[in-house]
């Protein structure tokens, strides 16, 4: 019933794909944003190259979180049960003075299957990602750092380090916040230092802590903040607001000692050390590239946008950059028009704007350092503890599921899903609607209220067969409790087709209509 014409993977493992075998796409960087694109293409059969500058993968911990949304999109790689078994669920945070819990701050988890946020540290991440993509036959070149980007016509082109010259259809810049693709492009990062500088340090805690998985102390220096991470017990991600100091002085690397003098000083009493695993020195910056794509190439991830860690928003955009322009390759690689390719940045960027607008409240709040504004946040944050609806709207707005590209303003009170946004999950007889989603396919929910499957389906083979659309009907074998017909409100019948990373593409009753989107999209019956 819910069948998939083929297997992408299988082709990107035989060397080949639907059309021929060249190179299409270079990605450059082996970090998460890099290792989803070239995931993403190499689901749709596009062959790509994923060079890294780093002589081998780095043990840095760096990014932490992810989040719902980003958890969605990795499940439709097949990656987010392995995921979920590593890494740890974090519910909430406290808010602490000293060893009081002032308030607790519980995410109130959204309508996902994947409700939480899941801490696992980015090698762990990168090494799940990496362990995927050798097993569909793409290898990542290290010691292979990219020093000029170069066009010409419909390619381009790249000097190696080392001297060698590489090109092809497309480029994807996910070489981080120093990115050499954006500076060769000539691409303005515009933003720059917030002045705040940071101890970063993973450590094994003794304490018998009055918090569960993560709290801050908001203190006169700033903030100084504890997140369990998954593995052993005892071990904790800290973070530590030294601007005051590096301003005076230059900072040491972060020991033992210091990490512990810092905990008696800002935090609880009895949390002891016992183990320093990683250290790092952290300068914020925020900065977000004025444009996401020159000519053949494109800037993803990192590359694109940086701002501080608060809410764990970075690395997960980076995983929603590489999917939403991964697919928009794969189709203008399979026949689509080259437009669909500006669509990229048109939809992400002010999503990075957004999240930047968000973090930076959020830095300035916990920076303060004035006494009585101090008092006014903490009484603020107290309140909202206490908030429902507040709680809920935080606990949305950090899972990134309200991330959307529709066009228009939404009417108020109004449930129903729109053009650009996210399509909801909904339980069917058999799994669910996510189920049945895939970056290597678009998906038509073919709503018919009152029918069985083994009716007429002439409205659907109008449409005309693609080998990149799976038709999922839902109607009352498929659907009896109706929950899919409530999410997506169409009790009366109609189509909604699923763009391949889960937004939807158009909503509505005409068959014809659906024809004429999925040909915007993937440039028409391809199988014919």
């Amino acid at each position: 019933m819910y069948h998939l014409v083929h297997d992408n993977f299988s082709y990107c493992r035989e060397g080949r794909r639907p059309g021929g075998c060249t190179m299409s796409v270079l990605v450059v960087g082996a970090g998460p944003t890099g290792l989803v694109t070239a995931l993403v293409l190499a689901a749709n059969g596009v062959s790509c190259r994923v060079l890294e500058r780093h002589p081998q993968p780095t043990g840095g911990s760096r990014a932490l979180g992810l989040q719902a949304r980003s958890m969605e999109m990795l499940a439709e790689l097949g990656l987010a049960e392995e995921i979920e078994r590593v890494a740890y669920r974090l519910g909430g945070a406290s808010i602490m003075r000293g060893d009081a819990e002032l308030s607790r701050l519980t995410w109130v988890p959204p309508r996902s299957r994947y409700p939480y946020t899941y801490v696992l540290p980015q090698p762990g991440l990168e090494d799940i990602l990496r362990t995927r993509l050798h097993a569909v036959g793409v290898e990542i070149e290290y010691g292979a750092e990219v020093r000029t980007v170069v066009q010409d016509g419909d390619r381009v082109g790249v000097q190696i380090a080392d001297g060698r010259d590489l090109e092809a259809r497309w480029l994807v810049g996910a070489d981080g916040a120093r990115s050499n693709v954006r500076e060769s492009l000539g691409i303005s990062f515009a933003g720059g230092a917030t002045g705040e500088t940071y101890y970063l340090g993973d450590i094994v805690l003794e304490s018998a802590m009055s918090f569960r998985d993560s709290a801050m102390w908001l203190g006169p220096a700033g903030p100084l903040m504890l997140m369990r991470l998954p593995g052993a017990g005892g071990l904790w991600r800290v973070f530590v607001d030294m601007s005051d100091r590096a301003r005076c002085e230059e900072l040491p690397e972060p020991s033992l000692v210091e990490l512990q003098e810092l905990l008696d000083e800002r935090g609880a009493s009895g949390m002891r050390i016992t183990q320093v695993q990683w250290t790092s020195i952290f300068r914020t910056r925020v900065c977000l590239a004025d444009e996401y794509r020159r000519g053949s190439a494109f800037l993803a991830g990192d590359a694109a946008h940086i701002f501080p860690p608060f809410g764990g928003q970075g690395m997960n955009l980076g995983i929603q950059d590489a999917v939403n322009l991964a697919w928009r390759l794969a189709q203008v690689e399979s026949g689509a028009s080259v437009d669909l390719l500006d669509e990229y940045e048109t939809e992400r960027r002010p999503v990075a704007a957004s999240t930047i607008r968000d973090v930076e409240s959020r830095r300035r709040m916990y920076a303060l350092r004035n006494p009585l504004a101090r008092s006014l946040r903490d009484s603020v944050l107290r309140l909202g503890a206490r908030i429902p609806g507040a709680a809920r709207q935080a606990s949305l707005q950090n899972s990134q599921l309200a991330i959307g590209y529709r066009g228009g303003s939404r009417w108020p009170l109004s449930r129903r899903p729109a053009i650009g946004d996210r399509a909801p999950d909904a339980a069917l007889a058999e799994g669910t609607v996510h189920d049945r989603l895939g970056v290597d396919h678009f998906t038509l929910l073919h709503f018919r209220p009152g029918h069985r499957v083994d009716a007429s389906n002439e409205s659907v083979d109008t449409i005309g067969s693609t080998e990149q659309m799976a038709v999922v009907p839902i109607d009352h074998e498929t659907d009896p409790a109706g929950e899919a017909c409530d999410r997506y409100t169409m009790r009366k019948g109609g189509f909604v087709l699923i763009r391949p990373d889960g937004h939807v593409a158009y909503r509505g009753g005409e068959a014809a209509e659906v024809r004429r989107a999925l040909a915007r999209f993937s440039g028409g019956d391809r199988s014919a």
